[in-house]
């Protein structure tokens, strides 16, 4: 049911994107955001581009509740035309580096579409910063990061 919820208010937010261009700029100044109407789900855009062709995308982080404790994470990739790519390997990890804590490897699983785990435990609040290693191809990866809020 959470996974359904998740897909639905994914597909929302996409609804409303910009295409082309903009799209790919908004998203590279984007840090964090809540997903309207589900305030306890914090969707992270994390540009990423691996140099080679089709290389540029973004990874889509959903955290929900976005609390300290344990925490469900799905991550879905995007192509620069907006189109889901299909990737080989994606890893997620949560460091807090101003207390020393991490990195915590969300351990995704492949779910056929999206990556996503519900093991995630976050013990403390504040600023986390999320590290995406995104494998395109046998080798070509690149590694990424963003910050996150968590809340108390």
């Amino acid at each position: 049911m959470v996974i359904g919820v998740l897909v639905l208010a994914v597909t929302t937010v996409l609804t409303g994107s910009q295409p082309g261009r903009a799209a790919t700029e908004s998203a590279a100044a984007e840090t964090v955001s809540r997903v309207p109407g589900q305030p306890d789900v914090t969707l992270t855009l994390i540009p990423f581009d691996t140099g080679t062709t089709g290389g540029p995308g973004t990874v889509q982080v959903t955290l929900e509740p976005g609390r300290v404790g344990r925490n469900v994470v799905e991550a879905v990739i995007f192509a620069a035309d907006g189109s889901l790519v299909a990737i080989p390997e994606l890893r997620l990890t949560f460091t807090q580096s101003a207390r020393g804590v991490g990195p915590l490897d969300a351990r995704l699983a492949d779910q056929r579409g999206y990556w996503g785990s519900d093991t995630l435990d976050l013990p403390l609040a504040g600023t986390w910063t999320i590290r995406a290693t995104v494998r395109v191809s046998d080798i070509d990866q690149v590694t990424v990061s963003k910050n996150v809020k968590v809340n108390p």
